[in-house]
């Protein structure tokens, strides 16, 4: 079994609220076309033709104004294009029969049309308000998601495009699309590929593929999703914040009530060493070699470093030192994995920091508070990295059923990270004993005392 270490449980909850939530709430699979598969073969059966669906492509033209122009080409058998070429009004009438009275994608579906050249059948309509103006000219096509809710949809003709208007370009990444290319996407698929479409799914189109452009998608999609992605923030972060501010009170209460001297700091050391090293045997076990590992591998080893050094020389520790011991090599190689990383995975990227960096924190924060420095910015980047994973994970569908879920297995973050954390902010707090830098530091409740000589 492939093993990511610390991400490990949290890969397993990306995955399994998309399983989870189709089957505990979803409705019937919808078919995005309907006139080209079974809903327009059982239509017609009961009016009495035996029509069988031979191939069937579906093509939408967004406009400027966020009007869609559905056109459905429908190839099918002899026996039954002849039958409606004799009858055009069955055809019409079998056509309103399938968008009337079968399950499909389409909601009420404006200047409906249909005839029929050879053996293929055209349908057309227009969907209103499919797509509208968003942040930085983009046109936001937001008729797909499913706005939090969980929604089935799959491909049921050949082919399925969207294009946006003329001189426009596609700007976002969405998810399971099959195909995707400048100016427009496709899904490729038929009745029996099960090719669904994401019920995440927002198209972007935009004057041109510029970075400042994909931003604006980005944030365009933000915003028309915020208001069901804010309460599953709240629901899946708020527990685990909360037990990462109380567990940070309560370690510095703790350590000041039971302060930790210089004499610690040799056990400390090798202690925080020893849970380094555990660290990389676990990703070694893993044997994974990808750059989510790379970046766990960073983590674990500087556990062991800066547990050697704090146990053999303490004397060279000071309070830059351990900044940039704790920030710039995790940071460096998730800089160097983000290159090899495709877009739709690097979500992994800073997450995989938000997470491993927490616990390596408690060391300039615990050395911060016992010199006087300035330790808050510690505290608040402890605190808020259950806010800070959540915001990179949280689907743009939502968790649907799963917040819950979420806030669990963080939660358990969260305690495991604070009982490392205590450890880690005790060994910096003995250093800050050890150690010199600038004028001699005064433990919290010691008065200085005069002497006389």
């Amino acid at each position: 079994m492939k093993s990511r270490v610390f991400l490990v449980a949290l890969l397993v909850l990306t995955v399994l609220p998309a399983v989870m939530a189709p089957t505990a709430a979803s409705s019937p699979p919808e078919p995005v076309c309907g006139v080209c598969s079974d809903p327009f073969e059982g239509a017609a059966e009961r009016a009495g033709i035996d029509l069988t669906v031979e191939s069937s492509h579906l093509h939408v033209s967004v406009d400027d104004d966020g009007t869609g122009h559905w056109t459905a080409l429908v190839e099918v058998d002899e026996q039954s294009a002849e039958s409606f070429h004799e009858n055009p009004d069955q055809l019409d009438s079998v056509v309103r029969q399938t968008l009337e009275s079968h399950r499909v994608f389409v909601d009420d579906p404006q200047n409906l049309d249909s005839r029929i050249h050879d053996r293929t059948v055209i349908v057309t309509f227009d969907i209103p308000e499919m797509a509208y103006r968003a942040y930085g000219d983009v046109l936001l096509i937001d008729y797909f998601n499913a706005d939090g809710n969980t929604r089935s949809v799959y491909v049921d003709a050949d082919e399925f495009t969207v294009q946006g208007p003329d001189g426009t370009f596609l700007v976002n990444d969405p998810p399971r699309l099959h195909t995707g290319f400048e100016k427009s996407v496709t899904w490729i698929g038929g009745p029996e590929d099960n090719l669904y479409i994401d019920d995440e799914t927002y198209l972007a189109f935009g004057p041109d593929y510029s970075l400042s452009t994909r931003i604006a998608a980005d944030a365009s999609i933000v915003a028309d999703s915020s208001s069901y992605l804010i309460p599953d923030l709240v629901g899946a972060a708020l527990v685990p914040t909360f037990l990462m501010g109380l567990g940070v009170v309560g370690i510095q209460y703790l350590t000041r009530r039971f302060d930790t001297g210089s004499k610690s700091v040799r056990s400390l050391g090798y202690l925080i060493s020893g849970l380094g090293a555990v660290w990389v045997a676990l990703v070694a076990l893993g044997m994974s070699t990808d750059g989510l590992s790379a970046i766990a591998w960073t983590l674990g080893l500087q556990f062991v470093v800066l547990g050697l050094v704090a146990a053999r020389r303490p004397d060279v520790v000071t309070f830059w030192r351990l900044v940039a011991a704790v920030v710039a090599p995790p940071v460096a190689v998730a800089a160097l994995v983000s290159l090899s990383t495709e877009t739709s995975q690097l979500w992994g990227v800073p997450s995989a920091l938000s997470l491993g960096m927490t616990a390596a924190l408690f060391l300039p924060f615990g050395y911060a508070a016992r010199r006087g420095l300035e330790w808050r910015p510690f505290t608040f980047a402890i605190v808020a990295a259950p806010v800070v994973f959540t915001i990179q994970t949280l689907p743009i569908g939502g968790y649907g059923s799963a917040p819950v879920f979420m806030a669990i297995l963080l939660s358990g973050w969260a305690l495991l990270t604070l009982a490392t954390g205590t450890l880690v902010y005790r060994l910096g707090w003995a250093l800050g004993e050890e150690t010199s830098e600038g004028s001699t530091p005064q433990s919290s409740g010691t008065r200085p005392q005069n002497h006389q000589t």
